[in-house]
C-alpha cells in the first residue's frame, strides 16, 4: 500500500458548535490503482482530498492518521509539508482558471513551479521540461501556450495545463478533485482519455473524486462512497456497480440507471 488512512475524522468550526466533515474514515491504496471516491455535494470528498496534504483550515479538528511513505502527514512540520505537496503528493482542482495566476504568464508559473520543486536553474533546461510537460498531455503550439495568460485559454487547455504541471513532478500520488465538472461533455472525455493514458505511460497512482458515476465506473478500479462523511461503502468497482451492499449505495445506484435510461 503507497497510503493507509486510519480511524481520520474532521470536525470544522460552525456559528455554535463544530460540524463532523469526515467520521473515522479507513481506506488503503494501492500502488497503480485508480480509487474513485464518489458521493453528492457536502458528502466529505473534498475534505478528505485536502486531509490528505494536511490543507485543511486552521481552527478544525483533526484525529487520525494518514500513513504516506512511513510518515504521518498530520503530524509533519510545515517545511515537510512543502516538500511533500506537489512533488510526493499532487493534485489537480476543479477549477483550472481559478488554480492559476490570472496576472502572471503560464510560462512564468510552470517555470518557478520547476525551480521551487525540482531545483531547476538552467534556463534552457526549464523551458524543455515545459514543453515536454504540455506535449506530454496533448497540447500543440506549447510556446506559444507558455506565453499566453490564463484569460486567453479556453478551460480545456487549462485543465491540460494543470495537469502538465502536476505530472512534470512526478508524484507517487495524483489527487483529481472533480477535474472535469467544469467542462462541457466533449472536453471532459478528452481530459478522461488524457487521464488514462498519463496512467499507463507514467504508471500514476491516482485519486479520482468526482460525483459522476458514469466517470466512476469507466475509468477506476476500485471506489469508496461516501454520505454525510462516512465511508458507506468500498469494493471494486465491477463488484460495487453489480452486488451494493449498502442502502445509500443502492439508491444512488439506482438514480444513476435511471439517468441512463
Amino acid at each position: 500500500m503507497i497510503l493507509e488512512i486510519k480511524n481520520l475524522s474532521v470536525r470544522y468550526k460552525g456559528k455554535d458548535a463544530y460540524v463532523d466533515a469526515l467520521k473515522n474514515i479507513n481506506v488503503s491504496v494501492k500502488k497503480g490503482e485508480i480509487l474513485g471516491i464518489v458521493g453528492e455535494s457536502g458528502s466529505g470528498k473534498s475534505t478528505l482530498a485536502f486531509s490528505l496534504l494536511n490543507l485543511l483550515p486552521e481552527d478544525s479538528l483533526k484525529e487520525g492518521k494518514i500513513i504516506f511513505k512511513g510518515k504521518n502527514i498530520p503530524a509533519l512540520k510545515e517545511k515537510e509539508l512543502q516538500k511533500l505537496r506537489g512533488s510526493e503528493i499532487g493534485m489537480v482542482f476543479q477549477e483550472p482558471a481559478a488554480t492559476l495566476n490570472p496576472v502572471l504568464s503560464i510560462g512564468y508559473q510552470f517555470a518557478e513551479l520547476l525551480r521551487c520543486k525540482r531545483g531547476l536553474t538552467n534556463t534552457q533546461e526549464i523551458k524543455d521540461t515545459m514543453l515536454k510537460a504540455l506535449s506530454g498531455v496533448h497540447l500543440t503550439d506549447c510556446q506559444r501556450l507558455i506565453n499566453s495568460y490564463p484569460h486567453q485559454l479556453s478551460g480545456g487547455q487549462l485543465q491540460r495545463i494543470c495537469l502538465g504541471f502536476a505530472v512534470a513532478l512526478s508524484p507517487a500520488i495524483l489527487i483529481a478533485d472533480e477535474p472535469t465538472s467544469s467542462l462541457d461533455v466533449t472536453i471532459e472525455s478528452q481530459i478522461i482519455d488524457l487521464i488514462r493514458q498519463l496512467r499507463r505511460t507514467l504508471g500514476l497512482t491516482m485519486i479520482f473524486i468526482t460525483h459522476n458515476l458514469d466517470l466512476v465506473k469507466t475509468l477506476c478500479d476500485r471506489a469508496l462512497v461516501l454520505y454525510k462523511g462516512e465511508v458507506k461503502e468500498i469494493e471494486p468497482v465491477a463488484q460495487l456497480f453489480a452486488f451494493p451492499k449498502d442502502s445509500y449505495t443502492k439508491s444512488l445506484l439506482a438514480a444513476f440507471k435511471e439517468l441512463e435510461e
